[in-house]
């Protein structure tokens, strides 16, 4: 422990190592850490067994974090870059495209299972299932907007700061989007997309998310997010392009005013699962990598029980897991807070021809207080900060013995289900998903039972 050196912002330090493995090595969020100092520094672009000059960046008496000035010695495990992905590498959006993809699946493996050994005392987890798409796989991108310089820049902001790192290409994202933001955003390859690229930033957006997929491969929505008023001619002449090409759904949301904008009055874009069709626009959670979702959706669908069981589908969104797994049951409660998430939803229990899903705009946590009694089963697939203890409270006092939880962050997953565990509920199955490749971001569904059946 190297506790003479006084650790301060933009101090360099020299010849520095870390001799962990490469996947010991890395903290959860794809960095390396170095332990040589009273506290840990999280270094960006740095591997394990790497030796390289670095510099602070953000000091505090908890933790430092620092990026690498001068290589010194590099990593066999370390792939070269080319110009489009070492652009994304600096944005921080894919701390792992330094790794190849089997180095990446075998860090995410090892880090879920560290997790639920030290944690839980579970040594028994299932494979992580791996993309079939390393890249191109993304259904929906945001994009920065820069104003600042003679010309308008896209891309993303680096980690913890408003600095923009531009992208020539948008790797992640998949074939519709690629191509919309090469021919229109960056290089017009036509008159009407070039009055179409003038006309959205004559609005000045702050930032631009591009929503498209693999079923309607001619839809892109393009929603627009402001924080100014907007002159009536502006618009107007958006819905004119609109109309001569409606493969465009523009959305606007105004910051200012807190509301949505939908030209032409448009119901979004059309994804499908399997046999199943959903409409999504706005702001509504869908899942970002189709492929690995089919995978996902199967699964739970067969860990339900041939029974006619009434499943409550919590943070359900536009209702995709409601109508998969409908067939399967009594009866499915999905409840959503996002008003027009539950709006799209009753459109695609419609769509889809369903009679037996019930759609609810509520908060998950509370309706499950209020409600337990209704429930057999339960599916959550929460954001990132989990469940809230009252919910968790909920379940324990009810008669609820099966538990399905999708979690896309593994440490609240091992905080909630910590909960379950203390009051004698068992963990079944533990199965990771590689939903994010090239990022540090792990999905992964639990099985949860009630150790004494009621």
């Amino acid at each position: 422990m190297n506790k003479n050196i006084q650790l301060k912002k933009d101090l360099i330090l020299r010849n520095i190592t870390n001799n962990q493995s490469l996947f010991d090595g890395l903290s959860y969020e794809g960095l390396c850490i170095i332990r040589d100092f009273e506290v840990p520094i999280f270094v960006y672009n740095l591997l394990p067994q790497e030796i390289a000059d670095i510099q602070i960046t953000y000091y505090s008496k908890k933790c430092c974090f620092a990026k690498v000035i001068n290589f010194i010695k590099t990593s066999n495990a370390r792939r070269k870059l080319d110009l489009d992905e070492s652009m994304l590498y600096e944005s921080g959006s894919a701390l792992l495209v330094v790794l190849s993809y089997e180095n990446q699946i075998e860090f995410k493996q090892n880090l879920i299972e560290n997790l639920f050994r030290r944690n839980l005392g579970i040594n028994k987890i299932n494979s992580i299932i791996k993309s079939p798409n390393q890249l191109s796989y993304r259904n929906k991108i945001t994009l920065q907007v820069d104003y600042k310089t003679n010309k308008i820049s896209f891309g993303f902001y680096k980690r913890h700061s408003h600095e923009l790192v531009e992208q020539k290409d948008l790797l992640l994202a998949n074939q519709t989007i690629r191509d919309f933001y090469k021919s229109v955003l960056l290089n017009p390859s036509s008159k009407n997309n070039k009055q179409f690229k003038d006309t959205i930033l004559s609005l000045k957006p702050k930032k631009i998310t591009l929503r498209a997929n693999n079923y309607s491969t001619n839809e892109i929505e393009i929603i627009l997010y402001i924080d100014r008023n907007i002159e009536k001619r502006l618009i107007d002449n958006l819905n004119e392009i609109n109309k001569l090409d409606d493969a465009y759904k523009i959305s606007i949301f105004n910051e200012l005013e807190n509301k949505w904008i939908n030209l032409l009055n448009h119901q979004g874009i059309k994804c499908k699962i399997n046999n199943n069709i959903f409409e999504v626009k706005n702001d509504s959670f869908y899942q970002i990598n189709e492929e690995v979702t089919k995978e996902i959706y199967q699964q739970i669908y067969e860990l339900i029980p041939n029974e006619n069981l009434n499943v409550v589908d919590a943070f359900s969104g536009v209702g995709t897991i409601a109508c998969y797994i409908a067939n399967k049951t009594n009866k499915v409660y999905s409840i959503e807070l996002n008003k027009n998430a539950t709006d799209q939803a009753k459109r695609n229990i419609e769509l889809n021809n369903i009679s037996n899903i019930e759609i609810i705009n509520a908060d998950a946590n509370e309706w499950i207080n209020q409600n337990k009694e209704k429930i057999d089963l339960i599916i959550f697939d929460p954001p990132r900060e989990g469940l809230r203890k009252e919910s968790i409270n909920a379940i324990v006092e009810s008669k609820i013995n099966k538990i399905l939880y999708l979690s896309c962050d593994p440490k609240t997953l091992i905080r909630d289900l910590n909960e379950f565990v203390k009051n004698d509920y068992l963990i079944k199955k533990v199965q990771p998903f590689d939903m994010f490749p090239q990022t540090p971001h792990i999905e992964t569904l639990v099985l949860i039972e009630k150790k004494y059946q009621i």
